[in-house]
């Protein structure tokens, strides 16, 4: 049993960073890449959808793009970025094909980042879409959140 769960963990393997990409990469050098990553997301958010699944969560760089790993940033720049990354990952084909403008939740870590969301992307397509939080989402699914 503990081999096959080690052959099973072995196989797993993580994505190669986008050309031109390196921990020594700065602003300048890593134009495209969040774009890259935004495609390589939705890809496997549509297949990961194809196969069932309803819940998934993805991590990334946000500020990949605009600051070197030495540079300093704020907790609103971070924060801005992953609404950005999320809404524009919204748009992708993969994802539209995938469910419905009904279907689908923006899904931020509090209510406050969920109206800034509604604020900065105004458009048609996130009127339709649920733009919602996290303890909001557990309570519409019947639960309730673990807070603080």
């Amino acid at each position: 049993m503990l081999v096959g769960l080690l052959t099973a963990v072995q196989a797993v393997t993580l994505s190669s960073p986008p050309p031109g990409l390196s921990g020594y990469s700065t602003r300048f050098d890593a134009g495209g890449a969040l774009a890259s990553i935004r495609r390589l997301s939705a890809a496997a958010v549509a297949a990961a959808l194809s196969d069932g699944k309803e819940l998934l969560e993805i991590e990334f760089p946000p500020l990949i793009e605009s600051k070197g790993q030495f540079d300093d940033f704020s907790n609103v720049e971070v924060l801005d970025a992953n609404r950005d990354f999320g809404v524009q990952l919204a748009l992708e084909p993969e994802i539209q094909a995938a469910a419905s403008k009904a279907e689908l939740w923006l899904c931020f870590a509090d209510e406050g980042e969920a109206q800034l969301a509604r604020e900065a992307w105004p458009g048609a397509m996130y009127g339709e879409a649920t733009t919602t939080y996290i303890a909001a989402a557990v309570r519409a699914v019947g639960e309730e959140p673990l807070m603080p």
